[in-house]
């Protein structure tokens, strides 16, 4: 017996003799019956096992009194906040800090600058991220201070790469003295890149 295509006529054919037949039948396929009801829900498989999320490395530091910095230099932070993990050092009361761990960071600067004693009126005064004494492309603030009474608001953010280890870190002011009060930074390790 064969099955035939859906819809075709059945057919019987004698394959043999007339004295001793042999009779070949082709049946067509029925049509797809109605889906069935859904049947009862599987037991809940095992737990997968959990996982683990790195700890994050991070470091913050702050400046408590108002710092004087002279054009060129880096601004020392007198004060760590917070630290965890090892990819960021830093010694309070130093300018630099130190990376650990190739990979990409991130990190991101606020503070208020002011004329130092020595100002030339006006001033431009711009603060940069340099990584091993280089600047970071696109890592600056520049603003211009014209009295001796003002103030400024300041703010870096940028993600970067560090290639070799240890590595320094550092916010560098230039364009003459100025006084930093309120800075802090806050350095984030972000993992390998890819």
């Amino acid at each position: 017996m064969t099955t035939g295509e859906p819809g075709t006529q059945a057919t019987v054919t004698n394959s043999g003799t007339p004295q001793a037949a042999t009779f070949d039948f082709v049946i067509p396929q029925g049509a797809t019956g109605a889906t069935g009801a859904t049947g009862a829900t599987g037991a809940t498989g095992a737990t997968g096992a959990t996982g683990t999320m790195p700890a994050p490395q991070t470091l913050s530091a702050y400046t408590t009194p108002t710092t004087p910095v002279t054009s060129g230099s880096a601004i020392d932070f007198d004060q760590n906040a917070f630290q965890s993990g090892t990819a960021i050092t830093h010694t309070a009361g130093s300018t630099d800090f130190t990376l650990t761990q190739p990979g990409v960071y991130f990190a991101s600067y606020t503070g208020t600058v002011s004329p130092g004693t020595s100002a030339s009126l006006p001033e431009a005064n711009l603060v940069n991220f340099q990584l091993n004494g280089s600047n970071i492309s696109g890592a600056a603030s520049q603003v211009i201070l014209n009295a001796t009474g003002d103030t400024a608001e300041q703010s870096v953010n940028s993600i970067f790469n560090v290639t070799s280890t240890p590595s320094t870190f550092r916010v560098v002011s230039s364009g003459g003295d100025f006084n930093y009060t309120l800075a802090s930074i806050n350095i984030h390790y972000l993992g390998q890149a890819s």
